[in-house]
């Protein structure tokens, strides 16, 4: 019997200063027969990765030391001088290190961070080289763990890496694909980097904005076999009895994993619900009495069971939702489809931008609730507690003021 490792839905983007600064990994072990490793993904990029170079090249990054060391991985230049660049470096370091493990860098401000491993597939990296096999190993990883819409899910993960293993686990009963490659060394056949994928059964069903199945802009990684084409036609399955699990090896890798998903929030069309922040356990509310006017930016409040705090949720395009309030018929929205954090959340008439289409994704403590245009998350400002607090959009830390636990409502 394996043991369930579940990392909670903690933000892999780093915040704030001082010594100490982490994203907040846990892990829980409840036992769960033949079970191999639950994960969260949302790295809406791999920050640096080159099809010429690769992750290593001029990022600050060396395969050859330790990441722990100086020369392994730079306060100085590349990953750790920008914020998305330490986002990759927390999956960098959540992929290779076992839970149990971190690493503490500065930037060149001095700010310190610690990361938390938690999969460790290539633990020899903390303080020595890592090899092809590690290479392999720790880019199969961040592949699998990459959301280009910034949307944050749980995922379950099957590997033939001791780390991970095999077995199935029934929250997750759809096979999204195989990751597997080479994104740290070019291949000296092509030049570039092999950074590769393959589909599922199950890539175009309970569709996850972000993911394989929907439309992914900017994705690092290439199907090798064809458009659509399946592992199941292209790779060597385990033997039994894990041949149903994922994939021991594709197109001469030996490293690769493959993704399970959860099933997709289901909401009944006609059914209005509440969305109530848990942070403060006030709920989603336009402020009364200028219910109709397009514009207004929204608030949370006391639930009082009136019209203006209550929505219904319709599935549009690409795994995305539309949330329309139930006393007006506005639409919830990004005023102006502004990008930037701290932008208005506010209700006017829907028209299907892409500011006013939404992913609601299981955090395990509620739901995200995440612009499509922005990739950025409904919040409520200085995670007050207070009625009357305003809305608006930020980068998804998984705060309790950016996570809804979502009811129905009469």
């Amino acid at each position: 019997m394996r043991t369930r490792m579940t990392l909670s839905v903690a933000s892999l983007a780093l915040i704030g200063s001082g010594m100490g600064c982490s994203d907040a990994v846990t892990s829980d072990t409840s036992a769960e027969q033949g079970a191999a490793t639950a994960s969260e993904n949302g790295m809406a990029q791999i920050n640096g990765l080159s099809s010429f170079n690769g992750l290593g090249s001029q990022n600050g990054l060396s395969v050859y030391n330790g990441l722990s060391s100086f020369n392994g991985l730079s306060s100085f230049n590349g990953l750790m001088t920008t914020q998305p660049g330490r986002v990759t470096t927390s999956y960098l370091v959540r992929c290779a290190l076992p839970a149990g493990r971190s690493i503490t860098k500065q930037d060149p401000s001095n700010t310190w961070y610690t990361y938390q491993g938690a999969i460790g597939v290539g633990a020899g990296w903390e303080n020595g080289s890592c090899d092809a096999n590690c290479q392999q190993a720790v880019s199969a990883c961040m592949m699998a763990h990459v959301n280009t819409a910034g949307v944050h899910i749980p995922l379950w993960l099957d590997s033939p890496l001791t780390p991970i293993g095999w077995g199935q686990s029934s929250t997750y009963p759809n096979q999204e694909g195989t990751y597997f490659g080479n994104i740290f060394t070019p291949n000296p056949a092509t030049g570039t980097v092999d950074a590769f994928y393959c589909n599922g059964p199950a890539y175009d069903r309970s569709v996850v904005p972000g993911r394989l199945g929907a439309y992914q802009a900017n994705a690092p990684y290439t199907n090798p076999f064809g458009m659509d084409a399946q592992c199941a036609s292209n790779c060597t399955a385990p033997a039994s009895p894990n041949q149903n699990d994922g994939y021991a090896s594709c197109k001469g890798y030996n490293a690769p994993i493959t993704v399970w998903r959860q099933n997709a929030p289901a909401f009944v069309a006609g059914q209005a619900y509440s969305f109530t922040s848990v942070n403060s356990g006030k709920v989603l509310d336009i402020p009364l009495p200028y219910i109709t006017q397009n514009g207004l930016q929204l608030q949370q409040w006391t639930w009082l069971n009136k019209d203006n705090q209550k929505w219904y949720i319709t599935a549009v395009d690409g795994g995305y939702f539309k949330i329309i309030n139930k006393q007006n018929g506005k639409a919830l929205e990004v005023l102006a489809a502004d990008m930037s954090d701290g932008a208005t959340i506010d209700q006017s008439d829907y028209h299907a931008g892409l500011n006013q289409n939404w992913a609601i994704s299981p955090t395990g403590n509620g739901f995200s609730v995440v612009a499509r245009h922005s990739a950025k998350a409904l919040d409520i400002e200085n995670t007050s507690l207070t009625d009357g607090a305003k809305t608006h959009q930020w980068y998804y830390y998984g705060r309790t003021n950016q996570i809804w636990t979502i009811t129905p409502v009469n």
